[in-house]
């Protein structure tokens, strides 16, 4: 099957679309996506690249030349500004803008593709260079489970929304490449409270690894923490504002204290028991 195919079904071959390709791998482009800033960085453009488009399809770069369904963008017009937002200066060097007048899109997301969101792979073939194409007989590759959230990246790159974590943790069999990678490991493990910069540091060493641990947090939204429970009895919602990801990781296998050992040394280095949600 082609990605013309699947656009045909929903109806939208009719219209002038361009697929997108981001890489999102860069640092400077990972420092967008946690400022919730990469929609920006898409609208801006240093040519005119999409103004005689109806739509754009973007896909995220995965491994070698494939490439993951993210959104679908309408183009409603554009006009030239002379200057980059001050949100988006952290890519005028990497990218060499230079000088204005750049391009910025008036972008609104559809729902049109939704429910491939997250789970449509096609091949971008071999032009994997050309970052933005009117082709589309893309091979679609595969057509990921309902319910999955995303392609495990390695615990480095572990960054989690309570939403994202929750799916994940509800729909374990869509999701058996998280659930495989994070029950074989003991760990240290962050949650931010991207409400109010508070971290909460922890460790998780019992049964199913970091699974095991942030499926508490799941079930019951504070993970029996003190600070994070009276967090909660303030404001019963502010649970929507953490955000998951993974400091340190040991094997299944090691002992209690080394796991120990590895959150007490963080929570020195994040001040966490000073400024955080530890309180020990």
């Amino acid at each position: 099957m082609k990605l013309k195919e699947i656009l045909k079904i929903k109806n939208l071959d009719k219209y002038r679309i361009k697929i997108v390709r981001h890489t999102t791998e860069r640092k400077y482009i990972k420092d967008l996506i946690l400022q919730d800033n990469f929609a920006l960085y898409q609208s801006v453009q240093k040519n005119d690249v999409f103004s005689k488009y109806d739509y754009i399809i973007t896909f995220k770069a995965i491994e070698g030349t494939h490439s993951l369904l993210h959104r679908m963008y309408e183009i409603n017009g554009f006009k030239k500004i002379d200057s980059l937002p001050e949100n988006l200066l952290s890519i005028k060097e990497p990218e060499n803008w230079g000088v204005g007048p750049f391009y910025k899109y008036d972008m609104k997301r559809v729902n049109k593709l939704s429910d491939l969101e997250e789970r449509l792979v096609i091949d971008w073939g071999k032009s994997a260079l050309s970052w933005h194409q009117k082709k589309l007989d893309k091979k679609v590759v595969e057509i990921l489970p309902e319910s999955f959230v995303k392609i495990f990246p390695g615990y480095e790159e572990v960054i989690l929304s309570f939403e994202e974590l929750s799916k994940m943790i509800n729909n374990p069999v869509s999701n058996r490449q998280w659930k495989t990678a994070l029950s074989s490991v003991y760990g240290v493990y962050l949650i931010l409270n991207k409400k109010n910069g508070m971290q909460y540091v922890g460790s998780a060493y019992g049964n199913e690894g970091i699974w095991g641990r942030w499926s508490t947090y799941v079930r019951n939204k504070h993970g029996n923490n003190k600070l994070i429970k009276e967090l909660l009895n303030s404001n019963p919602n502010h649970y929507k504002h953490f955000q998951f990801s993974i400091l340190n990781i040991v094997p299944n296998t090691a002992m209690k204290e080394e796991v120990l050992r590895l959150e007490a040394k963080n929570k020195e280095k994040l001040g966490s028991r000073v400024f955080g949600l530890n309180d020990n």
